[in-house]
Formats: C-alpha cells, sequence, structure tokens
C-alpha cells in the first residue's frame, strides 16, 4: 500500500524498492500514465523495458502473485 503525497501543485506515489529494481527505473526514468477504466486502476508503464531486471522481476512476480511478503533480501 502507498500514500498519495503532494509534490509542487503534482501529486505522485513514491514507489518501493524492490518495484523500481524489477522494472530498472532510476530517478528520472520516462513511464506512461494510463487509466485502465473497466478495472478502476492506474498502470504505469516503463517506456525502456530493455532496462527490466528479469530474474528479479520473475522473483517479484511470484512474490506478489502469492501474496508473499515482499523481502528481496530473503531471495
Amino acid at each position: 500500500m502507498a500514500r498519495i503525497m503532494k509534490w509542487g501543485n503534482g501529486k505522485g506515489v513514491l514507489l518501493p524498492h524492490f518495484v523500481t529494481t524489477a522494472f530498472g527505473l532510476q530517478a528520472g526514468s520516462t513511464v506512461t500514465v494510463a487509466m485502465d477504466t473497466e478495472a478502476r486502476q492506474i498502470v504505469l508503464t516503463p517506456v525502456d523495458t530493455a532496462s527490466v531486471n528479469t530474474a528479479y522481476f520473475v522473483k517479484a512476480s511470484k512474490a506478489a502473485k502469492s501474496k508473499a511478503e515482499l523481502k528481496p533480501e530473503a531471495w
């Protein structure tokens, strides 16, 4: 879970380390922002998918799907 925070005139969400690591995101990385109106979700997609850390992504995905606690240091 994350909290919406005010940044200047906008708002933002701080992404957890395991998410930014899995997707290879750095400060300044570009993502597209979309709304899935059917699922009522906000979708962020990295523009540069070549930077995805595949091995880490697979482990994080499995942990998220199993609803296991996401503690990458335990992997």
